[in-house]
């Protein structure tokens, strides 16, 4: 039986993915809605792993095979390669990891978790991750900067990224990506965590809330020794930010599935999440290579709502443009699936 508030739980967090990503100022954002600059956590830091959660819990759906899990990875990872690389394909500068090739990545891993661990031992897995990873980046040693270094350049992610993949493949050239190599394996947990939750909330809905409370204090009372970073995609941050989704997915639950409320803006947002994920992307692109968007903000929404407020509008308008496209498909039943 599939869940509806499941559709517009991933809604949700694709309608934030696509207002953090697409201010019409960078320098004037709503507060909010930027990531924090390093340690920490703001409520766009909790956008990505609400949709790692929503994609998990969707795998409680189905059973495809190995190569069925495969494929899609290979296919997500492509698109997001060809993103980052496209118009203008440069191969020595080609940023090769990102939003998409993160989830690609993860979802794999999941999947092949789910499919072929017992589900006791799924949480010893997941267990096992989080605790490995605190001890890799407190105590391997990287050169030049000692262990337990998690600064920009001194920690251990982003040694490994610079050394697998160069510099010049990372994030803006920088020290460290947000969507590094080794970070991807605590998201993998992420992704396991609504898997579970999916499940729960079949069997027995509560607990996905008490699970959430536990998460959000654990990953609270971690966090001095382990501090919350999204582009380290730390352990207290897993627990801290996979427990708010639970709990707002346990809400979504109570409201849509229980309540027999409908949320069709948000369900059709979920059902075609990659399309609307991808068609925000470009637009954003297209918008900001015709230097359209400054101009726009500046004259349109800066007259009316101020600096921070037009900056929060402008990307309102533009989901709501995408998601009057959205709604059309949906209408028509059409969904893009990978």
């Amino acid at each position: 039986m599939r869940l509806r508030s499941l559709d517009v739980f991933r809604g949700l967090a694709v309608a934030g993915m696509i207002v953090v990503n697409n201010q019409g100022s960078g320098a004037h954002a709503f507060p909010g809605t930027t990531h924090a600059p390093w340690h920490g956590v703001t409520p766009a830091d909790l956008v990505f792993p609400f949709f790692l959660v929503a994609m998990g819990a969707g795998m409680a759906f189905g059973a495809p095979s190995t190569g069925r899990i495969l494929r899609r990875g290979v296919v997500l990872f492509a698109i997001g390669l060809a993103l980052n690389g496209l118009p203008h394909v440069d191969l020595a500068e080609v940023h090769l990891l990102g939003v998409l090739q993160r989830i690609a990545l993860a979802y794999v891993i999941a999947a092949l978790v789910v499919r072929h661990v017992p589900r006791r031992r799924q949480v010893l897995v997941a267990g096992a991750i989080l605790a490995g990873y605190w001890a890799a980046l407190s105590l391997v040693p990287v050169p030049g900067h000692g262990a337990g270094h998690l600064s920009p350049a001194g920690n251990l992610t982003g040694y490994i990224d610079r050394t697998v993949l160069g510099a010049r493949h990372l994030y803006g050239n920088g020290p460290s990506d947000p969507e590094g190599l080794l970070s991807t394996l605590p998201a993998v947990v992420t992704v396991l965590m609504g898997y579970w939750a999916s499940e729960w909330l079949r069997e027995e809905p509560r607990r996905v809330v008490r699970v959430g409370v536990v998460c959000v204090l654990a990953g609270m009372a971690w966090h001095p020794l382990f501090p919350m970073n999204k582009k380290l995609w730390t352990s207290s941050y897993v627990l801290f930010t996979g427990g708010c989704a639970l709990l707002v997915l346990a809400g979504v639950h109570r409201l849509v599935d229980v309540g027999a409320r409908r949320l069709v803006a948000f369900e059709a947002l979920g059902r075609n999440a990659i399309l609307a994920f991808v068609g925000s992307e470009e637009l954003g692109y297209l918008i900001q290579r015709a230097h359209l968007r400054e101009e726009i903000y500046r004259r349109v929404f800066v007259p009316w709502a101020g600096l921070n407020l037009g900056s929060l509008s402008y990307a309102l308008t533009e989901l709501a443009l995408l998601g009057l496209v959205l709604r059309a498909l949906y209408a028509r039943r059409w969904f893009l699936t990978v």
